[in-house]
């Protein structure tokens, strides 16, 4: 124990020394003699981290006089606690002393050693329990949890201020009267419950509904619990609550955001599903009808990539506007994603009912739209519409109406379709594959192969034609005859071809960079991306972007083309040669149009369709067209290229009828880009042309 002793009279300061000493632990003692001298030392031993457990202080000291002195010393030594010594046995001055934070009042000349240390003993624990007292308090007050304080009889007895903050009652209104005041009457039969739990358990918590003094009802989160002071005493109850009216919107908001569609507030796919499944067990229940229309917007993705994404959000918004005001009040529209929607309708039984419905959906939909800048857009949906039977899920009904509305939409669009057992699957199946190829695209699921064209004489590879394939994710990898049709009419040939021949240049160029000598590349067009407008523009940019020097590239057109809005075709060509672009043409035939078509554009390359070696050996009529292709390209100083050769007969019948170039899977498979690159550093090597074992007659 370390003690301060702030005493004027030496002899009173001896004598308290001789009392204290010889106890056990032992006790330090430090002395001064006056009040400037005790602030000193106190300062002091804040500075050390020594600090006095207890001061013995004499209030006539020769700078200070009575209670002033313990005023100065409580002062600015708050947490210590201070046993006064005196002369004087003044009970006023004791009980003033005492009410001021004094600890003990000793008389001199009655003070034994016993009594001196009992009392600097008890001084010292009375002081720890005030100060524990003193944060206790602090912490009731400066909690921003309401606090409570019940007793027995369910009377409060005390609050703080944080109670005051939320309930909006001060102290005295409250104190004195019923817990249950501060409970909303949706409590009412729930209170008796609580408190039984309390009082029985001796601790509740959980979720409350309050009322403020303002009327207000609010959700609390509420703690309860007993405390007994001793078996002799009744018990008080504390309660700690908080309002969590922040937290439940919190949650509110997150529960909508989690259900709903946040660009047109619809529900989601989530929500639907939920409320799809309630709507099939209540019709099972009550045997009634439940219904699912599945709903497309028709050539939305032309009208987002050629309008921008904020005219295709406001397509949306209108849509989902119009759909809701086309249903009844009970039926669920919701937004499944892209510019997908449903709507799920119970109680109809009908057929012609919902035909009527859905012919209101279309009327109301399919009107134009005004879009700013823009100016009016024309707006079409699709309709399948499936209802349920007794074997089906929710999933199994949203998919049936899904391929109901692929059917529509293949049927020429905005018009709908009843899900049958009997609609024409080979429709269905190019309706499916036409949607999904929308969708491949943004989830990178093409990708591209390159087909070797060996020159014949030399057995080297001398260039490449790029094939477009789609890594399906049920269907595996397809080649593009299986899906180029449903490009075709959903317009997404444009965007997909400008990757095709971005992506082609980027690893033609990546193939030079890593020391192999240019090659050609040759790239298919369609009859939609050569007719397109921005053609020409977008062949300039790719061309800018990506370093691809014109003189290697080389577009394949098939001979159609050339019959259908001749002149501005031949513009277009003409333009096409003026940039260094080769052009091969596919399907010649030997009329006069053609040849006059060889000499006016001066095409670089004649192709031999895989068609005419099929039979070669058997039909004289595919062996005199062939020979007749490469007569023409031997006349016309033109390059030839057969593709689909499949074996050894077909490769000797090309060399002796001078085709300069020859490709197919005799030769090699396609291969993608890195295995492309090896092949050719291989074959540089070699004198002569491969052979593919596993294609070999």
């Amino acid at each position: 124990m370390k003690l301060l002793l702030v005493e004027d009279n030496p002899g009173d300061a001896r004598l308290f020394n001789l009392m204290l000493l010889g106890e056990s632990p032992p006790i330090e003692l430090i002395h001064c003699e006056s009040l400037n001298g005790a602030l000193m030392i106190i300062e002091e031993s804040r500075v050390t981290s020594s600090p006095f457990d207890a001061i013995l202080l004499d209030l006539s000291l020769p700078d200070s006089q009575g209670v002033e002195t313990f005023h100065r010393i409580h002062e600015v030594a708050p947490d210590i606690p201070i046993v006064i010594l005196t002369a004087l046995n003044d009970k006023i001055v004791a009980s003033r002393l005492a009410s001021l934070g004094a600890q003990d009042y000793l008389v001199k000349g009655f003070v034994e050693a016993d009594l001196m240390i009992r009392s600097l003993h008890y001084a010292i624990e009375r002081k720890k329990t005030e100060v524990g007292l003193k944060m206790v308090s602090k912490v009731f007050e400066c909690m921003l949890e309401g606090i409570v304080m019940v007793d027995s009889d369910l009377l409060i007895t005390h609050v703080n201020q944080a109670f005051i903050n939320i309930m909006g009652y001060q102290a005295e209104e409250v104190i004195g009267r019923p817990v249950q005041m501060l409970l909303s009457e949706r409590q009412e039969n729930t209170f008796s419950m609580l408190w039984n739990i309390l009082t029985t358990q001796g601790s509740w918590q959980g979720e409350v509904w309050q009322r403020r003094k303002s009327g207000e009802i609010f959700p609390s989160h509420l703690s309860a619990s007993e405390v007994t002071r001793s078996k002799r005493e009744s018990s008080r109850f504390v309660i700690v609550f908080s309002d969590i009216s922040d937290i439940k919107l919190s949650e509110k908001r997150l529960h909508y955001l989690a259900h709903h569609d946040p660009l047109t507030g619809l529900p989601n796919r989530l929500f639907l599903n939920d409320r799809l499944e309630q709507a099939i067990l209540h019709g099972k229940r009550q045997k009634t009808g439940v219904t699912v229309m599945f709903i497309d917007i028709d050539h939305f993705k032309q009208i987002n990539d050629s309008m921008g994404h904020a005219a295709g959000d406001q397509l949306l918004r209108t849509t989902a506007e119009r759909l809701v005001t086309s249903i009844r009040e009970t039926d669920t529209v919701a937004r499944l994603g892209g510019d997908e929607f449903a709507i799920i309708l119970t109680d109809i039984h009908l057929t012609s009912d919902l035909e009527t419905l859905a012919k209101k959906i279309l009327d109301t939909v399919s009107q134009p739209v005004f879009l700013q800048e823009l100016g009016l857009v024309n707006l079409s949906v699709s309709i399948g519409i499936a209802s349920h039977r007794a074997e089906l899920s929710a999933d199994e009904l949203l998919e049936k109406a899904d391929t109901a509305m692929y059917v529509a939409k293949k049927s020429g669009r905005n018009q709908f379709r009843f899900f049958s057992p009997h609609l024409d699957s080979t429709d269905i199946q190019a309706s499916k594959i036409e949607a999904e190829t929308l969708q491949a695209l943004d989830h990178q699921e093409y990708s591209l192969s390159y087909q070797p064209q060996f020159d014949l004489s030399s057995g080297k590879v001398i260039g490449v034609e790029a094939l477009l394939r789609w890594q399906h994710p049920q269907r595996g990898l397809l080649q593009a005859s299986d899906f180029i049709s449903s490009l075709e009419d959903s317009g997404l040939i444009i965007p997909l071809g400008e990757w095709i021949l971005t992506t082609a240049c980027h690893e033609w160029k990546s193939w030079c960079a890593r020391g192999q000598d240019p090659i050609k590349l040759a790239i298919n067009l369609t009859y939609k991306q050569f007719n397109h407008d921005g053609f020409l523009v977008m062949v300039e940019k790719v061309l800018r972007q990506t370093g691809m020097e014109p003189c290697w590239l080389e577009f394949e057109l098939a001979r159609h083309i050339f019959t259908e809005n001749r002149s501005r075709h031949f513009t277009v060509i003409q333009s096409l040669k003026n940039l260094g672009i080769r052009i091969a043409i596919n399907g010649f035939d030997s009329g006069i149009s053609s040849l006059n078509t060889l000499h006016q554009l001066k095409i670089d390359t004649l192709k031999v369709d895989r068609s005419l070696l099929t039979d070669l050996g058997h039909s004289k009529g595919n062996a005199l067209y062939t020979r007749l292709i490469l007569s023409l390209a031997q006349s016309f100083d033109l390059k030839s290229v057969a593709e689909g050769v499949e074996n050894a007969q077909q490769l000797t019948f090309l060399s002796d009828h001078h085709c300069t170039e020859v490709q197919g899977f005799l030769l090699s498979h396609p291969l993608v880009a890195e295995d492309l690159f090896r092949l050719i550093e291989k074959q540089n090597k070699d004198s002569h042309l491969p052979s593919n074992p596993e294609n070999s007659p």
